[in-house]
């Protein structure tokens, strides 16, 4: 969630009491503050403050099982619905694990489960319960169970920064500064009645992280949620979380975040949400933080800003030199043990179709060049049947680039959610972008992402972080490629950025044999045999996964 997700002309709510806020937490507060007055301020909000230096980091040790990952982004809301109502939830995820292994999915993020009174939740109401549209924590407690047996993973959505104008914590902290909350935010007036917003949005009270107890109480919310069925195992819970807007707590939380995490769980995951686009700006969240982060560099250079379209790489406007600039650059800076996360959309950006203007060969190419790279990688929900999707105005502004899922042709269907059915949405019944209609055509979208993404999985030299970018004699701005590498293969990238074919030489051929096949296509190309110089002509827009043999 970045500060766009709150926009101007939202309306703005008054604080209400909801229902009694569970306080099981107050009988540990003072043990868990003694152990967390490491925490000083260095950035933020003003507030209270510990005197004390601060914690040492925890050993940098990130999960092997997050290397090569596929993670698959999901708006439960819009994803599937099992129960008719019109809105997504746990049990329709669950119903379609079988969808998600055809993707080649390592790993689910489901975006805010949690009770709010928006429809994305970044506005959290409780940080231990399930939104009840969404289901029950025995309906996530299944949906966990069932994908840990298939090998997936699931991560939460995780929100230490904020929280909703109707949590009763901040209720109850409201224009009443002898209440026991009072110093959990950072009040503007003495009175307590204005203070400090996410996004300048009067829904969104900014947390103080500077206060043991607003610490104690968020590493105890992600450790909840690590144990699901409370019997003191962590190891069956959720696999870890995806941080939201990491950009403004400071490092001394996540250190401590990452110490109670790690603790519990070694194998937990930290996923980082910094939308900084200079990779120096953004490898100041490893260190000791983050076992991972979206890499926003590499999404700003191929995608460009997030609210227009065709206006990076990907869409033919720019250099790719670039795009090896920027690897050699995060290889120099980002630490071996963290893992920078690929991708081409997300919740908060336009869609990858709309962005190269519904292109079939533009959408190809960025899904073949994602699954190329190495490290993790993700899928945003939709992005493999070429939903459409772009920022509108109010009252709806994101929820356009986080419409239903398109599985039936006519939008009405079993799984098919209605939640969001205003006149002007971007994907309507009938028009090719379906599961439904895409399914059994071989050459559809949605069969190419599962092709090129079994590739990924089959493929050892797509398993592997090695990468080399390769020298190319060109005919025109355009092409770029690399070069992974396996312990006893190799698999050459070729991409063609240009809207234009383009031809290609490569001295010094890094693949033996006299005939080499792109896996994508099934084309065998003669080849000269290793370190001679092999001549192709690429397609604008157009990649290849060259092998040796045929």
């Amino acid at each position: 969630m970045r500060d766009s997700e709150m926009d101007a002309g939202e309306p703005t709510r008054s604080p209400a009491f909801r229902s009694s806020y569970s306080m099981k937490l107050l009988a540990t507060l003072f043990m868990a503050s003694l152990l967390l007055a490491g925490c000083g301020p260095s950035e933020g909000p003003v507030g209270s403050a510990s005197e004390a230096a601060p914690a040492s980091p925890s050993p940098y040790v990130t999960p092997d099982w997050f290397a090569n990952a596929v993670v698959y982004e999901i708006y439960v809301r819009s994803f599937a619905d099992s129960n008719g109502d019109g809105i997504g939830d746990l049990n329709a995820i669950r119903a379609q694990l079988d969808y998600l292994e055809a993707l080649s999915v390592d790993v689910v993020w489901l975006m805010p489960i949690y009770p709010s009174p928006s429809v994305h939740g970044y506005d959290v109401v409780d940080a231990r319960a399930v939104r009840a549209e969404y289901g029950t924590m025995e309906d996530l407690q299944a949906l966990v169970s069932e994908a840990h047996e298939r090998g997936i993973r699931v991560l939460l959505d995780f929100v230490p920064s904020h929280v909703s104008d109707e949590n009763p914590i901040f209720v109850d902290a409201y224009a009443n500064p002898a209440s026991a909350f009072s110093d959990w935010f950072v009040w503007t007036n003495d009175s307590h009645t204005t203070y400090a917003t996410f996004a300048g949005s009067q829904d969104l009270p900014r947390l103080n992280h500077y206060h043991p107890e607003v610490v104690a109480e968020l590493l105890e919310s992600a450790l909840f949620w690590l144990d699901l069925d409370g019997d003191g195992d962590y190891t069956d819970g959720i696999d870890g979380f995806r941080v939201d807007n990491a950009t403004f707590p400071p490092t001394e939380f996540f250190l401590e975040l990452r110490r109670a995490v790690k603790a519990a769980n070694p194998e937990a995951l930290l996923l980082g949400e910094a939308w900084l686009t200079a990779p120096a700006d953004l490898s100041r969240f490893f260190p000791n933080q983050f076992d991972a982060l979206f890499d926003f560099p590499y999404f700003d250079l191929l995608l460009g800003d997030p609210a227009f379209n065709q206006d990076a790489l990907l869409a033919g406007d720019g250099f790719p030199v670039l795009l090896t600039n920027l690897l050699d650059e995060e290889e120099r800076r980002f630490p071996v043990e963290g893992y920078p996360v690929r991708f081409l959309s997300n919740h908060d950006t336009n869609r990858i179709a709309t962005e190269v203007q519904g292109d079939p060969a533009r959408q190809r190419l960025a899904a073949a060049l994602l699954a190329a790279m190495p490290g993790p990688v993700m899928i945003y929900y939709g992005e493999e049947i070429g939903m459409i999707g772009q920022k509108g105005g109010p009252p709806h502004w994101d929820s356009y680039r986080r419409e239903p899922m398109e599985w039936a042709a006519d939008q009405d269907g079993d799984l098919q959610t209605s939640w969001f059915q205003v006149a002007d949405r971007g994907n309507r019944p009938l028009d090719g972008i379906s599961v439904e209609e895409q399914e059994p055509d071989p050459e559809s979208l949605l069969n190419f992402y599962r092709r090129v993404f079994g590739l990924r999985r089959t493929q050892p030299a797509l398993q592997g972080t090695d990468f080399q970018v390769v020298e190319l004699e060109v005919s025109g701005v355009g092409p770029w490629s690399i070069l992974r590498q396996g312990a006893d293969d190799r698999l050459l990238m070729l991409a063609n950025f240009a809207s234009e074919p383009r031809e290609v030489a490569i001295p010094s051929f890094p693949l033996a044999g006299p005939v080499v096949t792109d896996l994508l296509s099934g084309v065998t190309y003669p080849a000269p045999g290793e370190g001679g110089t092999f001549q192709i002509e690429l397609k604008p827009a157009g990649i290849v996964f060259l092998i040796s043999g045929p």
